[in-house]
C-alpha cells in the first residue's frame, strides 16, 4: 500500500492550488480526479475584479487576497514556463448618470486603489458605445484551463495524480490514517466543487450551486483591449478577434448541458452593446460550487478529524483560492484558527 501525506479529491481550481501549495511544503500528495465529471473551473473565464459593480463596493477581502493571488500565479508561471495571468482593465459601461456620480464618489477613498476617477466619453476603440464608462485598473484574467492542464501534467510527472471517480465506499477510516484502495494517507481533503452535494461526509454544508454558461465568439470589427462590462462581460482572448462572453446564472438546471435559453440571453445582451457581426465559435456550461452564504467553506469533519473540506469559492475562486489555500494549510499544519466566515463549523452550528 502506497502511503501519502494527503489525498486531495478534485482537481478544479481549488484542488489544484491546494495540491501545489502542499507539494511546495514537501508533502506527498495524491490528487484523485475524473476529468470527465462536472468541473466549472474548466470553463471559467478566470476574471479577477476587486469591485462589486452591483453595490460599487470592494469585493470581499480583495485588498488581502489579490496580492497573494498575484504571487501564486506568478510562481506558477515560472514553474510551468507559461503565461497564466493577463492584467486587463475592465471597462464598466454606466447605465445612468447616478452610476457615474457614485463612481466619482467611490474613487475618493473606498475604491481609490482599484478604479480610475476619470469618466470617459465614447471615443477611440469604443466609439460604438452609447454610454460613458470608467476603468477598473487592478483587474484582468487568469488562463484557468491552461493552469489546470499544466497542473495535471505536473502532478502526473510527480506520481501525484490518479484519473478516476472517487468512491466514498472505499474509504476506511482509522485514528492515525485513512485507507483508500491501494493508498493510505494521513489526511483526506475534498475539493469537489458542486459535486460535494453528494458527499456523505459533509451533508451539513448548505450549497447553492448555480449553472453558468459562456460563449466564445469571433468578431473582427470589435477592437476592444479591455474587458467590457455592462451586467455581462466581453473578455478579449489572446487569440486575435476572439472573445469570451458571459455569464448566465441558473439555479434549477445543474447539468453541464448547454442551453438555447442561455445562448439567447447572452446574444440579446451582446447585440444591445456592440453593433458588429460576429460568429459563435463555442458554448460551454459549468456549475459553480457556491454556498448559501456565498463564502468558501473549509475545515475538518465533526467526528473524523483527519477528513477535510476545501470548497465553495464560486465565481471569485481565482482571487480567493490562493489566499485561503495558505490559510487552510496553516490550519492543518500549525493548528491555527480558521476565520469564522469560512469555517465549516458555521454549518454544524445550524443543525
Amino acid at each position: 500500500m502506497e502511503k501519502k501525506d494527503f489525498i486531495v479529491v478534485g482537481q478544479g481550481l481549488a484542488g489544484s492550488i491546494l495540491a501545489l501549495d502542499l507539494l511546495k511544503q514537501n508533502k506527498s500528495v495524491l490528487v484523485i480526479d475524473n476529468g470527465e465529471l462536472s468541473n466549472s473551473s474548466r470553463v471559467a473565464a478566470g476574471i479577477y475584479n476587486p469591485v462589486v459593480f452591483k453595490r460599487l463596493t470592494q469585493s470581499w477581502m480583495a485588498d488581502k487576497t489579490m496580492p497573494v493571488m498575484f504571487e501564486f500565479f506568478k510562481e506558477a508561471e515560472k514553474l510551468f514556463n507559461t503565461k497564466l495571468i493577463h492584467p486587463t482593465k475592465i471597462t464598466r459601461v454606466f447605465a445612468s448618470e447616478q452610476e457615474e456620480l457614485l463612481w466619482k464618489k467611490k474613487t475618493v477613498n473606498e475604491l481609490s486603489d482599484f478604479i480610475d476617477a476619470e469618466i470617459h466619453l465614447a471615443e477611440n476603440e469604443y466609439t460604438f458605445l452609447n454610454n460613458n464608462y470608467g476603468f477598473v485598473s487592478q483587474a484582468g484574467f487568469v488562463d484557468v484551463p491552461c493552469f489546470l492542464a499544466r497542473t495535471q501534467n505536473y502532478l502526473e510527472q510527480h506520481t501525484a495524480y490518479l484519473n478516476e471517480t472517487f468512491s466514498y465506499e472505499d474509504v476506511v477510516i482509522n485514528k492515525q490514517e485513512i485507507m483508500y484502495k491501494d493508498y493510505s494517507c494521513g489526511k483526506l481533503i475534498f475539493c469537489e466543487g458542486h459535486l460535494a452535494t453528494q458527499n456523505p461526509f459533509f451533508k451539513e454544508i448548505k450549497f447553492k450551486p448555480a449553472k453558468g454558461e459562456v460563449l466564445t465568439i469571433y468578431c473582427e470589427e470589435l477592437k476592444a483591449t479591455s474587458i467590457l462590462n455592462k451586467d455581462f462581460f466581453i473578455l478579449p482572448l489572446p487569440e486575435a478577434h476572439h472573445f469570451k462572453v458571459g455569464a448566465t446564472y441558473n439555479w434549477d438546471d445543474l447539468t453541464d448541458e448547454v442551453s438555447n435559453e442561455a445562448k439567447q440571453t447572452l446574444t440579446d445582451k451582446l447585440n444591445t452593446l456592440i453593433p458588429f457581426s460576429y460568429k459563435i465559435i463555442n458554448q460551454q456550461a459549468g456549475v459553480r460550487p457556491s454556498t448559501i452564504d456565498r463564502r468558501p467553506v473549509m475545515g475538518n469533519h465533526s467526528i473524523h478529524k483527519n477528513i477535510y473540506v476545501f470548497n465553495g469559492f464560486g465565481t471569485k475562486a481565482v482571487m480567493l483560492a490562493p489566499y485561503f489555500s495558505k490559510h487552510f494549510c496553516s490550519f492543518i499544519e500549525n493548528k491555527s484558527e480558521l476565520f469564522l466566515d469560512v469555517d465549516v463549523k458555521r454549518f454544524y452550528a445550524r443543525e
